[in-house]
């Protein structure tokens, strides 16, 4: 199984920074800030990045038919598909996806060659070239992203 390690900075206000790393390669990545939900783990649906864990890769293809993964971690309510869930609670379709700004992921992962702060606010480079190199390390194999925060 091929393991993927995200280590975090400490969140900012509007966007959480890390580095993702693996035998060879570091990238840069992008999220929502963390943002608990008291009724359920897996922090806030859709305004939070997912809790630290490590998590199973799923191989998915977007509606537009853009190859992404997909987190799966059901001891910390993350799920899959929406159909997945036990019930109404949990998250789905947590992806690692191209994007540049938090505001272009929706508690998903959006990873990058480098870093910047532009004027609008934090922002990875060359998404699509970071997600190529992500998915050529994966190339179809089982994996795993280890999330965990800089301390």
């Amino acid at each position: 199984m091929k393991h993927i390690l995200l280590e975090r900075e400490p969140s900012g206000l509007a966007e959480t920074q890390a580095f993702m790393t693996w035998p060879g390669t570091t990238l840069c990545t992008i999220e929502q800030e963390w943002r608990e939900d008291p009724e359920r783990p897996g922090g806030e649906s859709n305004n939070s990045c997912v809790p630290s864990g490590v998590y199973k890769l799923i191989p998915h293809t977007r509606p537009g038919g853009k190859k992404v993964v997909a987190l799966v971690n059901e001891d910390l309510g993350v799920y899959y598909l929406a159909e997945d869930r036990p019930t109404e609670g949990g998250r789905f379709l947590i992806l690692c996806h191209i994007a540049n700004w938090s505001h272009d992921v929706v508690g998903c992962i959006g990873p990058g060659v480098g870093k910047v702060d532009s004027d609008k606010g934090p922002m990875v480079t060359s998404s699509k070239a970071a997600m190529k190199k992500l998915m050529d390390y994966i190339d179809g194999d089982d994996a795993e992203l280890e999330i965990r925060w800089i301390t």
